[in-house]
């Protein structure tokens, strides 16, 4: 009976070792998920992180095209909604969207976009003009 009991203790001792090693072994990567922008893979065109920058650089700064301002609403919040609410995004034919024609050489807004603004818009709308 004794061998039994001791039996026992070690095992018992083996399953907590072997649980307190397990446990010890993991490892998390922790990350604010406000604060977190995944980087982006290969050629993709990410709306957060290079189309609202031209928004904020060019577009919704003072009484132009921020929150109550001249429609579209290009401000971060509401910028990709708005700008399909108001057809301004042609996924079908990228060239024809409204966004591209007016920050394009010759457009309207072209004076207040900064060079290769226009081909970026133009390769996000291509690729799907995802919220990403």
């Amino acid at each position: 009976m004794k061998k039994h009991n001791y039996m026992k203790k070690i095992l018992l001792i083996v399953i907590a070792i072997t649980g307190i090693m397990v446990w010890q072994s993991c490892q998390y990567d922790w990350y604010d998920p406000v604060d977190y922008i995944p980087p982006p893979p290969g050629d993709t065109t990410y709306f957060s992180l290079e189309i609202i920058p031209i928004f904020n650089n060019s577009c919704n700064s003072g009484s132009c095209h921020g929150a109550g301002g001249i429609p579209p609403d290009l401000s971060p919040a509401n910028a990709y909604a708005d700008l399909f609410a108001r057809n301004q995004i042609d996924t079908v034919t990228p060239e024809n969207s409204k966004l591209y024609i007016k920050c394009a050489p010759g457009g309207s807004m072209n004076k207040y976009c900064q060079p290769g603004d226009p081909e970026l818009i133009l390769q996000w709308i291509k690729e799907g003009a995802l919220n990403n």
